[in-house]
């Protein structure tokens, strides 16, 4: 983790490497996140404090002096997550209209997955979008996937 850092979306690419093991795991300790990370259990700990004071994520029932963390609930997360999305597409819509040659595409489809293969699905995109290493022109760009069953 302590070479090729980047920048991310929420400031500091540790806490982008954190949301990653609790998305990958449920949860996650400061001393797990270390050892696979590479990262003290201190620096953990202050951005896993970080990303919970941005709502991010949450305490998870814990026994003994072990404290793990969670995401928060799915319905937060989504209102947070939906409202940053719809701020940063009006703004992109307006950049848009201001250039010809900048370039976007959208994709949809409808698939039949269980519920494992969704979890499969997240952890899979999730590894193709972090396999990218940014380029010297690179610039911030959205990804938003959603993928949720149609009942």
């Amino acid at each position: 983790m302590k070479s090729g850092r980047r920048t991310t979306v929420f400031g500091h690419p540790l806490r982008d490497a954190l949301l990653g093991l609790i998305d990958r795991d449920g949860t996650t300790t400061s001393t797990i996140a270390a050892g696979e990370l590479g990262e003290s259990s201190g620096a953990c700990s202050f951005h896993l404090r970080r990303l919970e004071a941005l709502g991010l994520i949450e305490p998870a029932p814990s026994v003994g002096r072990v404290k793990p963390w969670r995401r928060v609930s799915a319905r937060v997360d989504s209102t947070l997550n939906r409202e940053l999305e719809d701020v940063a597409y009006a703004s992109w819509l307006e950049t848009r209209k201001a250039s010809d040659t900048v370039e976007d595409f959208a994709f949809s489809e409808v698939v039949a997955l269980s519920e494992g293969q969704l979890v499969d699905l997240r952890a899979r995109l999730n590894q193709v979008i972090r396999s990218f290493t940014p380029a010297p022109d690179a610039t911030d760009t959205a990804v938003i996937i959603r993928a949720f069953p149609m009942r």
